[in-house]
Parts: structure tokens; C-alpha cells; sequence
């Protein structure tokens, strides 16, 4: 199975147990699948590869807006002050991410998402 129908059945299954959009499929993953990397959805991620992932893009985001920010008043921002911001907020936004997203997952009982779908090809 490609990945994109694999994408398009974990989009139904999603719908099938009440998992909105926005959780099962978020923009940046949908931003991605759309140029054609391959990534997982955030469901079927392990737990530190989503952390790292998604505390990274944040964290990366989050640093560049404050550095823009805080050169814009009275006080200045240093680069090494915005990459202490990046990385504290990154890791924190990370692992709450990871963690809130993981347990959903096991709520609804998914495992791999290597196995995913392969079931369904045994027929």
C-alpha cells in the first residue's frame, strides 16, 4: 500500500472513532504529505520522535518570532537569548505534545504504523 492511501484509510479510521482533523491529521502534517515526505501521522509516532519533532518546529517558530519581537522596543534580544527561549519552549511544547498525543493513541488502542493497513492486504 503507498503511502498516500495509507494516508487516506488512517484519514477515515480517524473519522470512524470521532478523532477530529485538526488532532488526526494537524496543518504541518498535511503541509508534508503534500510535498511528499513520507512522515508517519502524529498518532503513530513514538513518543521522543514527536516530542523531538514537533518541540523542534515550534521551538524554531516560537524563537524567531521572540527574537523578531524583542528587537522591536527599548530593549534588544541577543541570538543566544532567543535560542534559550527556542529551546525551552520547544522542549516544553514537545513533550505536552507527545505526551497528550500518545495517550490518545492508546486510548484507541493503534499500534505500528508499519502494520498499518496490512491486515486489510492479507485478503
Amino acid at each position: 500500500m503507498t503511502h498516500a492511501r495509507k494516508i487516506e484509510a488512517y484519514k477515515r479510521l480517524m473519522d470512524e472513532k470521532g478523532i477530529g482533523p485538526g488532532t488526526a491529521s494537524p496543518p504541518l502534517w498535511e503541509l508534508l504529505w503534500s510535498w511528499g515526505v513520507e512522515l508517519p501521522p502524529p498518532l503513530y509516532m513514538r513518543f521522543l520522535s514527536l516530542a523531538l519533532f514537533s518541540g523542534t518546529v515550534f521551538g524554531v517558530l516560537f524563537g524567531s518570532f521572540a527574537w523578531y519581537m524583542g528587537n522591536r522596543g527599548v530593549r534588544t534580544m541577543s541570538l543566544d537569548e532567543a535560542g534559550v527561549v527556542a529551546m525551552a519552549t520547544g522542549a516544553f511544547f514537545g513533550l505536552i505534545v507527545a505526551g497528550f498525543t500518545r495517550r490518545l493513541a492508546r486510548k484507541h488502542g493503534l499500534g505500528a504504523w508499519s502494520a498499518f493497513g496490512a491486515s486489510r492486504l492479507r485478503t
